[in-house]
């Protein structure tokens, strides 16, 4: 098992990053990646692109062949940004449109393969709820 880790401040945000090292030391985890999007002097990386440049072929071959699990956890636009960065892997290194590589990556989710535990997602349902609600009155209005 591999771990890809991000935050933005590598002192301030990285709260377990001691007992990370341990389990990497144990044995659980193969390797661990991290990026960190806000430290001073230090070029801004995010988890998709660890994905995109350092692990492309063997999260492929984890997804494809090897029938792995991909568990992606934390706010719903990092969430919506590797979910898109590993669209574009599979369909280029499964030699597949963006729109096969959708349906591939449905296909892992309704396999229990790739798993989303996404929080800021109340902010986005709220705007939704409002828009049904909204185009809901506007339809019960024009009916009256």
């Amino acid at each position: 098992m591999s771990l890809i880790f991000g935050c933005r401040h590598s002192q301030m945000d990285h709260l377990y990053k001691e007992e990370m090292m341990e389990a990497k030391n144990k044995g659980v985890f193969k390797e661990i990646y991290t990026a960190y999007s806000r430290d001073p002097n230090r070029k801004k990386e995010y988890v998709q692109d660890i994905i995109r440049n350092q692990l492309p072929t063997e999260l492929f071959q984890l997804l494809s062949s090897s029938k792995g699990h991909l568990y992606v956890c934390g706010d719903v636009t990092m969430a919506q940004d590797v979910s898109k960065t590993v669209q574009e892997l599979i369909a280029t290194l499964g030699a597949m449109s963006l729109n096969d590589a959708a349906s591939y990556l449905t296909k892992l989710k309704d396999e229990n393969r790739y798993h989303e535990d996404i929080f800021g997602l109340t902010l986005r349902m709220r705007e939704v709820a409002t828009k049904i609600r909204s185009t809901s009155l506007n339809y019960w209005q024009e009916t009256k």
